[in-house]
């Protein structure tokens, strides 16, 4: 199955990422106008909407004919994520939140930036890729509105740390399968400046860049309680 890019900045780029800030900013505020979406069970509804969303694309790709252990499973840190996303609309948990934060925003973000298709992007997989790839910031920014989420004091570094131990646990299943799972075999095929290098030293330019986001996200809410000390 081969791997398609959208242009950054196109038309059909424009209408995607309108459509998908849309999206993301009626289901952060409705509970704001409407009753029914203050039920506890709203963010699980949204959560059941991403499951299924998971479940059929791989059974879009089952029904093609076209499902892969080697691209399939969710194995990249978008993947991860979108796991995290779901869980935490069903059973919040405060350590898993700080992971989304941080996996979930830069992931996600950069998903939506230049788009690659690395399931291609016929049928339903196209809308799936921005369903699942929009969710994580719909998340994320869901978590900070209505679960009162705030990083924990160091979590920038936590999560850095962490993701190291997904780096070694894929890599080693990406050697044994050939497959390309977070990107550790090969670099993505999308025209972005910071893919820097041939295999390894891209993946050393990815680390790099991920503590700079990762410290990045930390220091904004840093700057706010700055803010919020001196009123």
């Amino acid at each position: 199955m081969r791997h398609v890019t959208m242009e950054p900045f196109s038309q059909e780029w424009l209408i995607c990422m309108t459509a998908v800030l849309l999206v993301i900013f009626l289901l952060v505020t409705l509970p704001k106008y409407l009753g029914v979406a203050k039920h506890p069970n709203y963010g699980k509804l949204i959560g059941l909407a991403l499951l299924l969303n998971l479940l059929l694309e791989n059974l879009y790709c089952w029904k093609s004919g076209v499902w892969d252990m080697r691209t399939n499973l969710p194995l990249h840190l978008c993947g991860i994520s979108g796991m995290l996303s779901i869980v935490l609309y069903f059973k919040y948990n405060e350590i898993l939140a700080n992971l989304l934060f941080y996996w979930g925003i830069t992931g996600g973000f950069h998903s939506l930036l230049t788009p690659e298709f690395d399931l291609g992007r016929d049928g339903y997989l196209f809308y799936g890729y921005f369903i699942s790839h929009g969710g994580l910031l719909l998340t994320s920014i869901f978590m900070i509105k209505h679960r009162g989420f705030r990083p924990l004091e160091g979590s920038w570094l936590q999560a850095f740390v962490l993701i190291q131990f997904a780096v070694v646990a894929i890599g080693l299943f990406n050697w044994t399968t050939d497959s390309n799972y977070m990107y550790l075999s090969a670099p993505p095929i999308v025209d972005n400046p910071l893919i820097i290098g041939d295999w390894p030293w891209y993946i050393l330019v990815f680390e790099a860049l991920a503590l700079a986001h990762f410290a990045f996200l930390y220091s904004v809410f840093n700057v706010r309680k700055l803010k919020e000390s001196f009123r």
